[in-house]
């Protein structure tokens, strides 16, 4: 594996320490430590850049408060100063970050761009839809205290397996060493994270040769066709993050059936037929729905925006017919009225099975649609999500007449024509 160097200069430049405070910034531009900041933006930048160029930097005192999780779980939360910490661990993966994203497998997921929870729950439905024979039993585990039991000396190694430049992995050592573990709340500890698992994903792919294997950080799922297998496979990843990691899996790892119990995981529960949102989720989301009735503060829009995001992505129609009685009460309509899906062109589903999965009739931006209207189409291809927007008179008059009751439902557009059609 060839090792990569001189990459501690471009981590220093002033361009990229001021592209970090920018990244830094977002979401937190009222924070006490972005504002002290902003009082003198162009000096704190040339002080990190003094600092880093005569290798002095050193990681601030952190402040750590304990939360206490949905699940009981307490958690201690680490946090560092916005100026000089925060603008710091944004430089270095501005640069890093292409470099690791090489190393992860198309299985892991969790804080990588475009590898999310609804990639990963896309990915989970496909495997169970396309291939139920295969899908039949869920291998369902975690591992103990994984933040606070990273080794530093197996993360250093794991480091140096891709990067040989000293600088650089001087500071990398430094941040590492100063908290025990990976410190949840350190901006760099999340990708930390998937560098110390990365490894592991690829002997269960490559070694193994699991086909359906799928890690969000520290959760693992693994399906297949025998129960004695995954009992085996078990036995053996004990065996190698215990060998290689000094890692420990939780004594609650399940081994079931997946049409019976359904597998809990990203939030969801999901079962051959069918996704559930997790039942804890649903109560939080009810809850607060109810409790903050009246005018919502933008605090609590996001929120319900982001519960809304996780109701779109399963079966849950009765679930949102109760909330969307609710909903007038937030003004939050943008929201509840989106279709979730990348766009896609009408021509790339042409003849092919799709999943009906909302809809909407809009006024059409276009002067030349004849019905002055546009489609907007929520479907399912090959277990992903798409919007197709038309301004075709006939898939509108069909849809129009279908009570949303009957969604989902599949089809096939086909082209009759100069017309696009229902099949």
């Amino acid at each position: 594996m060839k090792r990569i160097s001189n990459l501690y200069h471009k981590i220093i430049e002033v361009d990229n320490l001021k592209l970090a405070d920018k990244n830094a910034r977002r979401g937190k531009v009222k924070s006490y430590g972005v504002r002290s900041h902003d009082q003198n933006i162009e000096g704190n930048i040339n002080t990190l850049h003094e600092l880093l160029l005569n290798n002095t930097y050193k990681t601030s005192p952190y402040s750590v408060f304990s939360m206490v999780t949905d699940n009981g779980k307490t958690r201690e939360i680490f946090r560092l100063p916005y100026f000089p910490d925060r603008i710091c661990q944004h430089a270095i993966l501005n640069v890093l970050e292409p470099v690791w994203m090489r190393s992860f497998t198309n299985d892991t997921y969790s804080c990588i761009k475009g590898k999310g929870i609804h990639a990963a729950a896309l990915k989970v439905k496909k495997a169970l839809r396309t291939d139920p024979d295969n899908t039949l039993y869920c291998l369902k585990l975690d591992i103990k205290k994984f933040y606070p039991s990273v080794d530093h000396i197996i993360l250093k190694a794991i480091i140096r397996r891709k990067i040989k430049d000293v600088d650089l992995l001087s500071l990398l050592d430094e941040i590492i060493d100063s908290a025990p573990g990976l410190p949840i709340g350190n901006y760099l500890s999340q990708f930390f994270a998937n560098l110390y698992l990365t490894y592991f994903d690829h002997w269960i792919k490559e070694v193994k040769k699991v086909k359906y294997y799928y890690r969000y950080c520290d959760d693992m799922v693994i399906l297949s066709s025998n129960k004695a297998y995954l009992h085996q496979l078990r036995s053996e990843i004990d065996q190698y993050v215990s060998n290689n990691l000094n890692l420990q899996i939780k004594g609650n790892y399940q081994v079931f059936p997946v049409s019976i119990i359904g597998i809990d995981f990203l939030g969801y529960r999901f079962y051959p037929t069918h996704t559930l949102l997790r039942k804890s989720i649903k109560k939080r989301f009810i809850h607060k729905l109810l409790k903050n009735k009246g005018k919502p503060t933008d605090i609590q829009i996001r929120s319900f925006s982001a519960y809304w995001g996780w109701l779109v992505h399963c079966n849950s129609k009765n679930l949102t017919k109760v909330i969307m009685n609710n909903f007038s009460d937030f003004a939050i309509t943008s929201s509840v009225n989106s279709i979730i899906g990348d766009k896609i062109k009408m021509f790339k589903v042409l003849n092919k099975p799709i999943i009906v999965t909302d809809f909407r009739i809009e006024v059409s931006k276009y002067p030349k649609n004849k019905s002055g209207k546009c489609l907007h189409l929520g479907i399912e291809l090959n277990g992903e999500k798409h919007v197709i927007f038309t301004g075709s008179d006939v898939l509108i008059n069909t849809i129009s007449a279908i009570d949303r009751d009957k969604l989902p439902f599949q089809t096939t557009i086909i082209q009759n024509g100069e017309h696009f059609e229902f099949s």
